[in-house]
């Protein structure tokens, strides 16, 4: 029999796909192409600082889906007949 699995709530499986979809749209910095040649700090271009803080907010996007909507059924012990 397969164990019962937990449903992840449409709540917050819609808020998990808007933070997606989020995430995905500002990967693409559009605001950044007209730029000219601007330092942040005087040493870190503005695309490579615009792409570090999406990487950390991708980061917590993954740490919340595996958090909140892991499929419980695949941590169960698996059995195997010989």
């Amino acid at each position: 029999m397969l164990p019962i699995m937990r449903r992840t709530r449409p709540a917050i499986a819609a808020l998990l796909t808007l933070i997606f979809l989020l995430v995905l749209f500002l990967r693409h910095d559009y605001w950044n192409w007209d730029t000219p040649g601007y330092l942040l700090f005087g040493f870190l271009p503005v695309g490579l600082w615009w792409q570090s803080l999406v990487t950390i907010l991708a980061s917590i996007m993954m740490w919340l889906m595996v958090t909140l909507a892991w499929p419980s059924h695949l941590e169960g012990p698996t059995t195997t007949n010989p």
